[in-house]
């Protein structure tokens, strides 16, 4: 979270829009597995963990299909036999898994899964966090650097050097500053960005 009252107290301020979002890793779980056996894993890998989104648990994706497989001599398989071609209706099934619990939702799967080698995979995506990491702050007046460098009291960056000019519109960040953090500034017309990043604070005009 920022702390917008670091730099502005809230009756200098006459808005706050959120304006970006940073994003979350996250994991996908993946694997196939016969039609009868798929609740019994669903429920298993959610237990572990899997399957979480937002205030919702047990949440999987299920499609049917028919997988493919030749058992070799040293094999121990489910169906079919060795040295055979065998087709089997199965259930391509998805859960979301963060990665402090991936551990032990592959531990499930390997367990509870009834092919002696299951197949699986693991995708690793990015997810919207819930929290805004930037704000647009449009303040009651106008403020220079300098203004803002004695309320932060603090060694600050400045990307663009000293100016008098004063300013009223800033986009305030959690993070660097990045050409994806200047292009939703110049298309909102802010007019400077002050990044707040592990307690270090940099200023860009725009």
């Amino acid at each position: 979270m920022i702390n917008i009252e670091k730099i502005f107290a809230y009756k200098e301020i006459d808005s706050i829009t959120p304006l970006l979002h940073g994003y979350e890793k996250k994991n996908k779980v993946v694997t196939f597995v016969p039609l009868n056996f798929v609740d019994k894993l669903t429920f298993d890998m959610a237990a572990a963990g899997a399957g979480i989104i937002g205030e919702y648990t047990v949440c999987s994706f299920r499609m049917k299909g028919v997988g493919t497989f030749r058992p070799g001599a040293k094999s121990n398989p489910f169906s079919g036999s060795r040295g055979k071609i065998a087709f089997e209706e199965e259930v391509r099934l998805e859960m979301e898994c963060g990665e402090d619990r991936l551990e032990s939702v592959i531990d499930a799967l390997l367990e509870s899964h009834p092919y002696d080698e299951p197949a699986y995979e693991i995708y690793e995506f990015r997810k919207r966090a819930k929290h805004p990491a930037g704000y647009k702050v449009v303040t009651r007046k106008k403020y220079s650097i300098k203004d803002i460098l004695m309320r932060l009291n603090s060694k600050v960056e400045i990307f663009s050097g000293i100016t008098d000019k004063k300013f009223s519109r800033f986009l305030i960040i959690s993070d660097e500053i990045r050409p994806a953090h200047e292009f939703k500034a110049k298309e909102n017309k802010i007019e400077a960005i002050i990044s707040v990043d592990k307690l270090k604070y940099k200023i860009k005009l725009i």
